[in-house]
């Protein structure tokens, strides 16, 4: 570490609290004002029967996460890696919670959806933290008021709202070439017109996620620099005192250097969203959405060889690659090009009727929500004379596809008798897939694949949520649920790769299910809150990947690869199946301590394990094995502290648990893991006067090195170092 800048790290080391004991003390400070948009009737904060956290603004700016991703780490029951997502391919960034990942958390932006529509990712870099007002976390099954995809959970992002004609600023620098620039200005023209203009540029030189002693594998392997850009101009008009709305148009842009000189990911994507709500006598309302994106990605991956004369060039993962083979001689390639369009449209509409007495009101509503997108990807391989740099061609792969998501859902609260309450919520969904193609075309022209036929599938999920209040400080939750997740077009048109690294769509698959419930209770009085909750989650049908081989390969594999020896495929394709069931379960505790007016201390502890309750032949994950890349044990304990008026200091001190690294590679008989590891962050804030603040931050403040990221056991040079001491520094103005 830089002794020049240990000083100032230790120094800042007694600030900033952990963002998710923040959400639970922002809870107790707003609990007259919060409502969680996310529940589709705005049911306040300390009303919800589900495991609910909300993050303020305040708590936003106090945050040492200079990226929404990293923000949610500290929410207990998420389970985000110390990897940001600027610093990972946009294709397999995966929202985790209560262990399980894979496109099962829906993350809302103002209440729509904000995915990439090919690959199921969020959209991390259309959500700067400037522009947000606040974050709403609701864990347990929600596809009852959601439909595809809120399995474990839903994160709802909603942006700022226009009050004046105010306008802020923000500057930050820090570690890495790390750099943030965002300005926001309300024109409020009459109570019937406003509008907000916002823009913000992040920039990061990124930094190495290769130990350093297998550098010498990737020779020019750099740090992944990455430019987020985002312009956004929202309408909200009030015609009537009855009618209100707002015209969201959005462009965003992220441009990613993925570590080689030939690798890069750059995607555009204009977007837009608008909302009208009509109310009646004050008890009844009707909102309408619609929403619309297109997303332009341009995708090379890099590669690097060590030339060794004739027509060797040997590449990281070459079996022969050794310390006395590295020479100077390097050539640069890349090994795949992507190019990709897709559509997202969407609308829905939604009626709510306020009643007295113990039917307290219900809401009915339909949602649609249709996608298209179009796949080509070209392959290389390694070359094989440095006077030719660029790899030769080896094949070429086409896909495309129309989804289309169509949900009626209805919900209702009521008080049998005065401290129960009951939520009842169902949604009926069908899903269709139509208008598809799957082909690959080899060097020499062949052609294999072709049209596919239309699929659909239908599902009802209910849910079932009650809370009893004990008395005025304690109340006991309970909900049962069902959810779905349906694969994406990445799982059923997108075939990548060459030979045995071959991975090829399957047409067929079906949606994942989850049954589920969960137990918790919530203790509010005076300065201290405290919950706990256990939760139990069935998943069907678990989307994966497994090898399949030549000679009982599926037909479309074979179609793929060239007939049933899989020639095409060096003999061996990975294939997507829904043939494994798994299990998670575990307990969240969350409590918070307003010790003065200047001292919170607060913290929380999540046990989840997760692991195969099933699977065919096929998949060679063992069973009742906790699932790779998933610590049992998380925790958090911090503190905030105010000396003086104008300085607000927090400090968190992270623990992430051992965890299990691989446990396939030595025939299932061996499990390889990793120790335990604690990081410890801090920040802090001073206003400097009535429209400046001065603010610091501190990410992993003794430069721990660590991982979270699974990985072959043979395999250590793939292994990804998380988040390294990083420093920021700021300055935010508001005018």
């Amino acid at each position: 570490m830089n002794t020049k800048i240990r000083p100032l790290a230790l120094a800042i080391a007694m600030i900033q609290l952990p963002v998710a004991w923040a959400a639970d003390e922002g809870e107790v400070r707003e609990l007259e004002t919060v409502t969680i948009s996310a529940t589709r009737s705005e049911t306040r904060v300390e009303e919800m029967p589900l495991h609910t956290t909300v993050i303020s603004r305040e708590l936003i700016e106090a945050a040492p996460a200079q990226t929404l991703d990293q923000l949610l780490r500290d929410v207990p029951g998420m389970n985000f890696t110390g990897v940001p997502a600027n610093q990972s391919d946009p294709t397999g960034q995966q929202t985790k919670m209560r262990g399980l990942g894979n496109s099962k958390v829906l993350v809302l932006l103002d209440g729509v959806p904000i995915h990439d529509p090919f690959y199921m990712t969020t959209q991390w870099f259309k959500l700067p933290l400037s522009n947000i007002e606040r974050v709403e976390i609701v864990r347990g099954g929600n596809s009852s008021l959601w439909g595809n995809m809120a399995v474990a959970g839903v994160v709802n992002v909603v942006t700022r709202r226009v009050k004046d004609d105010a306008g802020e600023a923000q500057v930050s620098l820090g570690s890495h070439g790390t750099a943030n620039v965002a300005v926001s200005k309300n024109f409020a023209v009459s109570d019937a017109l406003s509008f907000n203009l916002s823009a913000d540029i992040f920039h990061t030189d990124g930094y190495q996620t290769t130990p350093a002693e297998y550098m010498w594998r990737f020779p020019h392997k750099g740090a992944v620099a990455a430019e987020n850009r985002n312009l956004s101009l929202t309408t909200y008009f009030k015609p009537a005192a009855d009618l209100s709305g707002f015209l969201r148009l959005g462009y965003h842009v992220q441009d990613q250097n993925i570590n080689y000189a030939d690798g890069s990911n750059v995607q555009r994507s204009p977007d837009l969203a608008a909302n009208l709500t009509k109310t009646f006598d004050g008890k009844r309302s009707l909102s309408a959405n619609v929403w619309a994106q297109y997303v332009r990605f341009e995708k090379y991956n890099g590669s690097t060889c060590y030339y060794q004369g004739g027509t060797s060039c040997l590449n990281s993962n070459s079996a022969t690659l050794t310390p006395a083979k590295v020479n100077s001689d390097v050539v640069d390639f890349y090994t795949q090009y992507g190019h990709q369009r897709y559509r997202e449209q969407g609308a829905s509409v939604t009626y709510s009727q306020r009643l007295s007495g113990r039917w307290t009101g219900f809401d009915v509503g339909v949602d649609y929500r249709g996608l298209k997108a179009e796949d080509l990807e070209r392959f290389y391989t390694t070359p094989t004379s440095s006077g030719a740099p660029q790899g030769n061609f080896n094949s070429s792969t086409y896909g495309e596809g129309r989804q289309t998501f169509l949900g009626a859902f209805g919900q209702t609260r009521f008080f049998p008798i005065d401290p129960l309450e009951i939520t009842l919520s169902g949604r009926f969904d069908t899903w269709r897939i139509s208008d598809r193609a799957n082909t690959r075309t080899t060097a020499a022209g062949a052609t294999s694949g072709g049209d596919l036929p239309a699929g659909d599938k239908s599902a009802f999920n209910p849910s079932l949520a009650l809370r009893y209040e004990l008395n005025e400080a304690s109340s006991l939750r309970a909900a049962a649920y069902k959810a779905f997740r349906a694969p994406g077009f990445n799982n059923l048109t997108r075939t990548y790769g060459t030979g045995t690294s071959t991975t090829i769509a399957n047409p067929d698959l079906a949606p994942e299910t989850l049954t589920g419930w969960e137990l918790g209770g919530d203790y509010r009085k005076g300065p201290l809150s405290v919950g706990l909750t256990y939760f139990m989650y069935d998943i069907k049908d678990m989307i994966a990947t497994y090898t399949a081989k030549a000679g009982s390969a599926p037909a479309q594999v074979q179609l793929i690869c060239g007939g049933a020896a899989l020639a095409a495929c060096g003999g061996s394709a990975k294939y997507y199946t829904n043939d494994q069931d798994g299990r998670s379960h575990g307990v969240e505790l969350t409590a918070a301590w307003r010790v003065n007016d200047r001292l919170t201390v607060d913290g929380w502890y999540t046990r989840t394990e997760t692991y195969l309750t099933r699977h065919g032949a096929i998949v060679t994950d063992p069973l009742n094995v906790q699932l790779v890349g998933v610590p049992k044990d998380l925790a958090s304990i911090g503190a905030t502290w105010k000396p003086i008026e104008r300085l607000r200091t927090s400090v968190e001190l992270r623990y992430i648990g051992a965890m299990l690294l691989d446990t396939t590679s030595n025939n299932n008989t061996t499990r390889f893991g990793q120790a335990a590891s604690t990081v410890v962050n801090a920040s802090a804030t001073f206003a400097l006067n009535r429209t400046t603040d001065l603010f610091g931050s501190v990410v992993n403040l003794f430069d721990r090195s660590y991982s979270e990221n699974a990985y072959a056991y043979n395999q250590p040079y793939n292994r990804s170092l998380s988040q390294p001491l990083t420093v920021t520094g700021g300055v935010r103005l508001r005018f």
